[in-house]
């Protein structure tokens, strides 16, 4: 490893610890202003928080890159530009006026742009520009939304006209950078991008930055008609990307749609009034999401560079651990027991369902959450149980094995850490809750069992009412067969009445009787 990547990696991994220690303050670093530039900063618990994060998965992202793009010529460009995102993202977590805010939103749309356009062939271009255009028109709604801001602090124009219009505006900014449902296409054509960046850019810093401004902004966009709207696109964006990933063949593409999911879950929560819940189901996706996209990208490394799940075959010769690595992320996606993804989607759904809403709409989120099991069993069955070809190859590296391990212990831990210290939760609650999935599934099982109890019933009425029945039918339509059927029963009847007949002549003889007597005695009987 080079000495400089080394110690890029050691300042983060000692600014994650640093930032582990703070204490909760909240702090205002006011640098300069005069009138529209400003350079304010500001540390609260919310972007304390969430830097901590940003910093544990660039140190994990930092290290992977070394490893995933080992020999390539571009590396200390592509890491330049790395840097330049991960500050820009800071600088946007942190700031408190228009003009770094601004300013940072830029650098993140202009440097996500060259990540994505590293590999620089027909793909990566198509994804790229894709990306950087969808990213520019939610510049021009922000840029506009600002300027309107501006405009309406001039004292001869009310501010109260300008506020449902710049709401709106603050809206499609953020649907724009969360690839949100009318400008989704862009998220998972950037996965031509190389994988660490996605695991960085894709899961935990681009596409939360429209849900961060939002929060940010949360007092104006907290009005009921905002936020049922909020809620509406969030729903479909769920629904339709959790569709997209269970027919897609792409798996990095799979896992991109399954961020974009996550997106529309957090989105959710948000149109629900609830701004702190969408920002710890943000915190804790952006640490198991990650580590999917390191143990996805080392498959399709060890597999040189293969993506299309039908292609996949052996896998289970990999590492033991990066198996287990990847079943426990897929855990806490689906938001299992014992995992940090229990704990937010635990809280949402309760306070999803316990409101009333339409019937479409809470069965469309119902069916968008039962699909993330789908599309994660989907993700495991193509890398693991698929035996199609033999081409593939596995690195000999140790460390690739524990490099996201701190990453899967936080997915693990960290909020339930989280909620002893900070949110109260009786423990018992999220235990007891365990227990209604056990219900249903009990349920489901019991149904299963009494569907399927009908069908055989339903199935032997029509063997015994149709088929049986119809093939009598045509078979004595057929004479040859009636003809052999009846020859057959003739043999069969003269037997019988052969063997029955040297049984009682047997019997008969056994008593002393002659058979003559006896057939004149018949004779005799008959006439």
């Amino acid at each position: 490893m080079n000495i400089s990547i080394f110690l890029i990696g050691f300042v983060f991994f000692l600014g994650g610890v640093s930032v582990w220690l703070l204490p909760t303050f909240k702090l205002g670093i006011y640098l300069l202003e005069w009138d529209f530039l400003s350079l304010k900063f500001n540390f609260y618990f919310n972007s304390i928080l969430f830097s901590f994060i940003l910093f544990l998965v660039t140190f994990s992202v930092l290290i992977f890159s070394t490893y995933y793009l080992n020999s390539e010529l571009n590396f200390n460009y592509y890491y330049f530009v790395l840097l330049i995102f991960v500050g820009s993202m800071f600088s946007l977590n942190f700031s408190n006026s228009i003009f770094t805010m601004l300013l940072s939103w830029d650098l993140l749309g202009i440097s996500s742009f060259f990540l994505v356009l590293f590999y620089n062939n027909w793909d990566s271009c198509s994804g790229a520009m894709n990306t950087a255009l969808t990213n520019r028109l939610g510049d021009y709604f922000m840029f506009v939304f600002f300027g309107l801001s501006v405009f309406s602090g001039y004292y001869f124009l009310s501010f109260s006209m300008f506020s449902s219009y710049m709401s709106l505006l603050l809206l499609l900014t953020a649907f724009t950078k969360s690839a949100q449902f009318p400008f989704s296409s862009w998220l998972p054509k950037a996965m031509s991008a190389p994988t660490p960046v996605s695991s960085l850019v894709h899961s935990s810093t681009l596409v939360t930055a429209g849900l961060i401004l939002l929060m940010n902004f949360n007092n104006l966009v907290l009005q009921k008609n905002f936020i049922s709207f909020v809620l509406i696109i969030g729903l479909f964006t769920m629904f339709f990307s959790s569709l997209a990933s269970l027919v897609e063949e792409d798996l990095k593409k799979v896992v991109a749609l399954s961020t974009l999911s996550q997106m529309g879950f957090s989105m959710v929560t948000l149109g629900l009034g609830l701004s702190f819940i969408s920002f710890i189901h943000l915190v804790s996706h952006a640490l198991f999401k990650s580590c999917l996209f390191m143990q996805v990208g080392y498959i399709i490394h060890c597999s040189f560079g293969q993506q299309d799940g039908r292609n996949y075959s052996n896998n289970g010769n990999l590492p033991n651990f990066i198996q287990l690595q990847m079943l426990v992320t897929l855990f806490c996606l689906c938001g299992l027991i014992f995992s940090s993804g229990a704990v937010s989607k635990d809280f949402i759904l309760e306070l999803f369902f316990s409101n009333n809403y339409m019937l479409f709409f809470s069965l469309m989120f119902f069916v968008s959450v039962f699909l993330t099991f789908g599309y994660s069993f989907r993700l495991w069955k193509s890398f693991f149980l698929s035996f199609n070809k033999v081409m593939n190859h596995y690195s000999s590296t140790v460390f690739m094995n524990f490099l996201s391990l701190a990453l899967v212990i936080f997915s693990i831990g960290f909020l339930w850490w989280l909620n002893f210290n900070l949110l109260n939760v009786p423990s018992l609650f999220l235990y007891v809750d365990f227990f209604g999935p056990l219900v249903f599934l009990f349920m489901m099982i019991f149904l299963s069992f009494m569907v399927l109890k009908m069908l055989f019933k339903e199935l032997t009425y029509k063997f015994l009412v149709d088929y049986l029945a119809k093939n009598s039918i045509y078979k004595m339509k057929n004479l040859k067969f009636m003809d052999l059927f009846l020859n057959n029963i003739n043999s069969k009847g003269y037997t019988l009445f052969l063997s029955a007949g040297i049984f009682k002549n047997y019997y008969m003889k056994s008593l002393n009787f002659n058979s003559v007597v006896i057939l004149i005695f018949i004779f005799f009987m008959i006439c």
